[in-house]
Order: C-alpha cells, then structure tokens, then sequence
C-alpha cells in the first residue's frame, strides 16, 4: 500500500480481525448464549452427531474417528490399512456426489496419518503416509431425523467400493 493511510486499513470493512469480532457480536445479538438461544440452534446437530456415532459404533463396516464434540462427525471405513481407508473414503466421497438427486450424499473428507490414528486407538498399517477419511456436519436441525437413512447410505456406498 501506499504510504498515506486509506478507508480500507483503517475500518472494520477490510479487516479480518473486525469481520470477525463483528460477526460474533451480531450472532450473539441474535442468538444468546442461552439454552433458549444458540444452544436450541445446537442441540439438534449434536443429538445427529451423537445417534450417528452410535449407528457407526454398532457397525462392523465404520470406525468413529473420535467422538464428536458438537455437530462434526468423523469417521473411516474398517479397513486394515490406511491406503484402503483412504481409497474406500474417496469412493464415499466421488460417488455419493454423482447420484442422482435427490439420492446424492454430499460427505467431506478429512486427512489423516497413522499416529493421528493410533493416538486415538485405531490399529490401523499405515501403509502410506497419509489418509481421507470421512467428515459430516449435521448442522441443519432437520438433518436429526435422517440420521438412519444417511448411515445406510454411506453403507451402501462403501459396499461399492
């Protein structure tokens, strides 16, 4: 920039920290830390992370990354190996997007190593130096109610594999 100061560096309109700080504040003008306020507009996620992380524990064909802590689940296909985890998730990923609507599933997926895994208990080779493995966000409240439906998807997804 040049040497004189301009609107753009001195106002919260071109400053991250201010657009941040900014944001925050109006949300919580809206949405109260209040179990009425933010906290009715989270709980549903977090109930779908949780039932969702039951389905994965009860299955033989996923492995729960680690427990979710809000409305985020992260979870990989049960695989010995890190390079099968990582090629089953991308198969997840590709084709869940290429179905048709309203029968597409949309899931990101999230890199992962070998000690990432082992810190949290997997006994997974790895046999390469990094993985994917599937990511959720069930930030939507309707998204409760289709928790069954999305883990039979991904499993019939991964059965493709």
């Amino acid at each position: 920039t040049s040497d004189e100061l301009h609107l753009g560096e001195i106002s919260l309109e071109c400053s991250r920290a201010g657009a941040a700080a900014a944001a925050l504040w109006l949300t919580l003008q809206l949405l109260p830390l209040t179990p009425d306020g933010l906290g009715a507009v989270l709980r549903p996620g977090r109930r779908a992370a949780l039932a969702w992380a039951s389905l994965i524990e009860a299955s033989e064909e996923l492995s729960l990354f680690q427990r979710p802590q809000l409305d985020i689940l992260s979870y990989f296909p049960a695989r010995p190996r890190l390079s099968e985890i990582d090629h089953a998730s991308g198969h997840v990923l590709d084709a869940g997007m290429q179905r048709p609507r309203p029968q597409s599933l949309f899931v990101a997926t999230y890199t992962v190593d070998g000690a990432g895994l082992a810190a949290r208990g997997h006994q997974v080779e790895a046999d390469v130096t990094s993985g994917r493995i599937l990511r959720s966000v069930l930030m939507k409240p309707e998204t409760e109610s289709h928790v069954p439906a999305l883990h039979e998807q991904v499993l019939n997804l991964l059965a493709g594999s």
